[in-house]
């Protein structure tokens, strides 16, 4: 997927920047700069062939408010990637217009746009995506404890033709009630929410009601922790003899942040649920995911940031869409970590020095891969 037509908005946003650079401007500008090496730069199986690469990310953001009651935000980023013999740019883009029907009444329509590079246990390599996600959040504050949120979203998912079956469309639909039950401590919640996704170049697809409670609590000014839990209830249409499924299954996700000082953070994420397929084979996946994360700021120049993330994805025999179904279940596994150093040369300019590692597995797939990523990168914040 060539997109290098689309070098002009970059070369545009960067002359924009320049003429914002001095003063109080709506604009900002960053430019990130990476020359690094990969030992597997086509995530392949079999054949690992390592290669140099440039990656250029230009970060656009643009804020404005168009009345007292309306604001618009626009942030972009342009992601241009040289490897092997592959020049390929992916945009990513966000808006969102944010408007006060009145004192207690908020609207807010966005769109967000992403485009990338994955994997699939149908093909070896790299292959191209994108997704755009639309949506309106109606917000209204009945007391000064209670708020109520009307949430709407339609999401499409497209990838190249060699994966092709795994295009998505996905519309979700819920109703949020908040309420304040320690100012600026602790919040509660009740979310309903209606999840229908249609796999377009399959016959199958998976419908899911999520009822969860959800709760925020500060414990003091090092420690906050989140914790949502629940029900759905779903189904899946697996297509032609396959038929229907339906079930209930729990969800669960918890969260906390620790900060024992100004210059340290640690946070830990996780998350259950059953949920839409990433996998073509399947109408549904059972997913638990790990996230860790901890930044230290070792003077005021120099930044660390390591970050860590295991995702377990469950396919149940019982959910394949196959008109026979496959005796065994099948299980993927992917971690990564990342380790980066950022250190300030002056009010602008930072550089940067990364390492990267991903692995991916596939119990029933002879497609396993992994990868180690080292750069280094020259940041501008204008």
């Amino acid at each position: 997927m060539k997109k290098q037509q689309l070098l002009i908005p970059v070369l545009i946003g960067l002359v924009t920047g320049q003429v914002f650079a001095e003063g109080d401007r709506p604009f900002s500008v960053v430019n990130t700069l990476r020359v690094g090496y990969s030992d597997n730069i086509d995530r392949s199986s079999d054949d690992k062939d390592g290669s140099a690469f440039i990656r250029d990310m230009v970060d656009l953001s643009f804020r404005a408010a168009l009345s007292d009651r309306t604001d618009l935000i626009f942030k972009s980023r342009f992601d241009y990637r040289s490897d092997k013999d592959e020049d390929n740019l992916y945009p990513s883009l966000y808006a969102v217009l944010t408007h006060s029907v009145s004192q207690r009444m908020l609207l807010q329509l966005s769109d967000k746009f992403k485009s990338g590079e994955m994997t699939s246990r149908y093909g070896d390599g790299r292959f191209d995506y994108f997704e755009n996600t639309a949506s309106l959040v109606s917000s209204y504050i009945m007391t000064p404890k209670d708020s109520l949120s009307v949430p709407v979203s339609y999401t499409i998912e497209r990838h190249d033709n060699e994966i092709k079956e795994e295009d998505t469309d996905i519309i979700v639909a819920g109703v949020n009630w908040k309420r304040e039950l320690s100012p600026q401590r602790t919040w509660a919640a009740l979310n309903v929410n209606q999840i229908l996704v249609d796999y377009t170049e399959r016959d199958s697809s998976f419908e899911s009601t999520r009822l969860t409670a959800e709760i925020s609590h500060t414990f003091n000014p090092e420690w906050q922790g989140n914790l949502e839990a629940g029900l759905s209830f779903d189904e899946s249409d697996r297509g032609g003899l396959r038929g229907d499924s339906k079930g209930e299954s729990p969800y669960l996700r918890a969260g906390l942040a620790y900060t024992p000082s100004p210059r340290t953070r640690l946070t830990g994420d996780f998350t259950h649920q059953y949920k839409e397929s990433d996998n073509s084979g399947y109408s549904a996946e059972t997913s638990s995911e790990i996230r860790l994360g901890a930044q230290h700021d070792f003077t005021a120049k120099i930044m660390g940031k390591v970050t860590a993330r295991f995702e377990k994805m469950d396919y149940d025999a019982g959910d394949t869409e196959d008109p026979v179904p496959v005796e065994e279940d099948e299980t993927i596994d992917r971690f990564d970590f990342d380790i980066r150093f950022h250190y300030k040369l002056n009010r602008i300019n930072f550089l940067e020095l990364g390492y990267r590692y991903t692995e991916k597995t596939y119990d029933t797939a002879d497609t396993d891969w992994d990868e180690n990523m080292v750069d280094v990168g020259w940041r501008v914040e204008l």
